[in-house]
Parts: C-alpha cells; structure tokens; sequence
C-alpha cells in the first residue's frame, strides 16, 4: 500500500473523485447528485484501471518466469 500512495495515477484520481463534490459544496453550480456520480465514476474507472495494470503486469511476470525455466532445462 504504500506504494499506492507514491502513485501520481492514486493522487490524480483521489484529486478527480474530490473536486466534483468540493465543487458542489462550495458552489453548487453542480448538483449534489451529479457530482456524486462523477466522483464514484473517477473511483470506478481508477479501480478498473489499476486491476488492468496488475493483470498485465502479473502476465508479464509469469511470461518471464516461463522462459526462465524453459532455458534452465
């Protein structure tokens, strides 16, 4: 986790998922409702983001360790 918290992708997302419900506190230009969905939307779509960077990342991963062993054989 803390190096989560190292991640400019994790700030930038904490920062998107923040500013729309700020944004309606202090402005009410957008409403409560709205800036609700935009928030849990930046949340979403960091959690779907970062599944896929460790998926692919865990692919690499075995992919290497594969050849490793076929070239040790």
């Amino acid at each position: 986790m803390p190096e989560k918290l190292k991640s400019r992708k994790f700030w930038f997302a904490l920062l998107g998922a923040l500013l729309p419900i700020l944004a309606q506190l202090l402005t009410e230009a957008v409403s409560m409702e709205a800036a609700l969905q935009l928030s849990s939307a930046v949340i979403v779509a960091y959690i779907f983001g970062q599944g896929y960077v460790d998926a692919q990342a865990a692919a690499a991963s075995a992919f290497i360790s594969s050849i490793s062993e076929e070239t040790a054989e």
